[in-house]
């Protein structure tokens, strides 16, 4: 009988519409719109990801971060023309760079790349006015630092 009474009060619970918004009726909000800021601080943490990666000779992985530190190279672009360096150039050529040592699982290489794609990422900075946002190759093990560990803190 127990049985019975908790499985009819789901069934009336179930029968009634969820909201699925608390906002009162006719008046949706807009959609949600990434910032630069949002878009950077997951590039961020995929440069982190990607130097480990190459560290470790991962290749899949390291290619992997860097296809998504591309798409948010675009995504920035297209969310945020009005910035200073909306058209990114100066970040394809490294980019391409550090691909070229992916593909050639190139350890050398792809140290040397990064190092211009990290520098390139600090031009950029530069250009649209957030110099102090210095961007670094990541500092000890990926187990014992923090993924922030790429950028450095301490002003100029």
């Amino acid at each position: 009988m127990k049985r019975r009474a908790v499985l009819a009060a789901l069934a009336i619970g179930m029968s009634f519409p969820v909201l699925a918004d608390d906002q009162p009726p006719g008046k949706a909000q807009p959609p949600y719109l990434l910032r630069l800021s949002d878009i950077m601080v997951a590039t961020q943490v995929r440069h982190f990801k990607l130097w480990y990666a190459g560290q470790v000779k991962n290749w899949e992985l390291a290619n992997y971060e860097l296809a998504q530190i591309r798409a948010s190279f675009e995504d920035a672009t297209r969310l945020s023309p009005n910035i200073p360096v909306a058209d990114m150039t100066r970040l394809t050529q490294p980019a391409e760079e550090v691909g070229s040592a992916i593909e050639a699982k190139d350890s050398a290489k792809f140290v040397r790349a990064f190092d211009k794609l990290t520098l390139a990422c600090n031009s950029c900075h530069q250009a649209a006015g957030f110099g102090f946002i210095a961007i670094r190759e990541p500092r000890t093990s990926p187990m014992l630092t923090s993924p922030l560990s790429d950028q450095a803190f301490r002003p100029k």
